[in-house]
């Protein structure tokens, strides 16, 4: 889709959005704004952290309907959590109309704004939530999840702390982190150029998301647009994600998740994983991701297991209605993923069964379309592929294929590449 398109449609949709308002009306009684800016912050280079707290802490003990707003403006803050719970079981609307900044460099905390432990939370605004990120994916000098090379050297913290947040499983600095959060809604924002992660949701329960824009060069390294991990009732609607990593990414204990209308790329497309790296992993249960669009991307729907996992399942994804323009690996089942070359010569032990490809169309820069690699020690079952037409972005007598390795699966309809089975 070209950019003009693309801008369109965001414009579009955030247009749309911004009929509603979370904000105090006139009259309404037990309402009441709580303004960072009242609480001491400015516009500018100065650090707001501190007046950022005391403006949460106080709407969150008001009693009545509380919105905490970000003003428009540039300000500049560290890390910051937003902590609940938050007087009878609510929480402030969180309205950010202003540009959020980082601060360069690194830190030894794994998150930039955190929101934990809230329900009935709303965060949105139509602001921008800047990670400045460049410093981070110009120290990483190595693929992801990898091992740093002894040159790399980072000014602000430990080389070793930093390595341990690296490759812990929350990585570096996520720009917006939902930890316990529920029956809450993240909606018209955008998000960029994070240091690792821009948002994931974690232990969280009925969440919505929708109208976001996120945007992150193409080798930015672990920009994850979107990560879910531990969560339950998820929705992600109607946004343009762009980054060096997966648009979204589906880790261990997700269930009932729903992705629909979303335009990814760059990046690595659509990924359920990377599954089986720590011990005793939670299942991924229930996904359906429909009507996307996924262009010039490392790959398009892929699900991901290292090898030498321990036991756990991905099961019950559906996939459907996708189009590709000039993606790689458009499916992918890799269950040898090993991003950093040093890995088990085990077999993942993740079962893989229960999936659904159905009317995935568009075209494919890689030869292998359809690559399904599972594991031999737990074999892929009820794989089936409906209606697939992946032809080569080259074109001309270029024909795609197909692989199967350790996979049992069903092909009906049209079938571009021929079935490997």
């Amino acid at each position: 889709m070209p950019s003009r398109y693309r801008s369109a449609f965001f414009t579009i949709l955030v247009v749309f959005l911004c009929s509603s308002s979370d904000a105090c009306k006139a009259g309404q009684s037990k309402c009441r704004v709580f303004d960072v800016t009242r609480f001491g912050a400015v516009r500018g280079s100065q650090d707001n952290s501190r007046a950022f707290l005391a403006a949460w802490s106080a709407a969150c003990r008001f009693k009545g309907k509380a919105t905490f707003v970000v003003p428009k403006g540039t300000f500049k803050v560290s890390p910051v959590q937003f902590k609940g719970p938050c007087y009878d079981g609510a929480s402030p609307s969180v309205r950010i109309r202003g540009v959020l900044q980082a601060l360069p460099g690194f830190s030894n905390d794994n998150y930039w704004i955190k929101f934990s432990d809230l329900n009935r939370l709303s965060v949105g605004g139509g602001g921008e939530i800047d990670g400045q990120g460049a410093d981070s994916w110009s120290g990483n000098k190595c693929d992801k999840e990898c091992k740093l090379s002894s040159t790399v050297r980072f000014p602000f913290i430990d080389r070793r702390a930093f390595l341990h947040h690296l490759f812990a499983d929350t990585r570096m600095m996520q720009t917006l982190k939902f930890d316990g959060v529920r029956n809450s809604r993240v909606a018209r924002l955008s998000l960029l150029n994070s240091k690792a992660f821009h948002i994931k949701f974690h232990r969280c329960d009925n969440i919505d998301v929708y109208g976001l824009k996120i945007s992150a060069p193409w080798n930015s390294r672990n920009t994850d647009g979107i990560h879910i991990a531990v969560t339950n009732g998820i929705t992600i609607r109607s946004s343009i994600i762009g980054t060096g990593d997966d648009c979204i990414s589906v880790g261990q204990g997700s269930r009932n998740v729903t992705i629909s209308n979303i335009i990814c790329g760059p990046g690595h497309g659509i990924s359920v994983g990377s599954l089986g790296r720590y011990e005793n992993e939670m299942d991924v249960v229930g996904l359906v991701a429909k009507n996307c669009t996924i262009m010039h991307t490392a790959n398009g729907l892929r699900i991901k297991t290292w090898p030498g996992s321990s036991k756990s399942r991905a099961s019950g994804l559906l996939f459907e209605d996708i189009n590709m323009i000039d993606v790689s690996n458009p499916i992918f089942i890799d269950q040898k993923y090993c991003p950093g070359n040093e890995c088990s010569s085990e077999p993942s032990k993740v079962q893989i069964n229960d999936v659904k490809f159905r009317r995935i169309k568009g075209t494919s820069r890689t030869k292998v379309a359809v690559n399904l690699l599972c594991s031999s020690d737990a074999p892929c079952s009820n794989i089936e592929l409906d209606d697939i037409r992946l032809e080569c972005s080259a074109g001309g007598e270029c024909k795609t294929t197909s692989s199967c390795t350790n996979v049992k699966a069903n092909f009906s309809g049209v079938q571009i590449p021929s079935p490997c089975l």
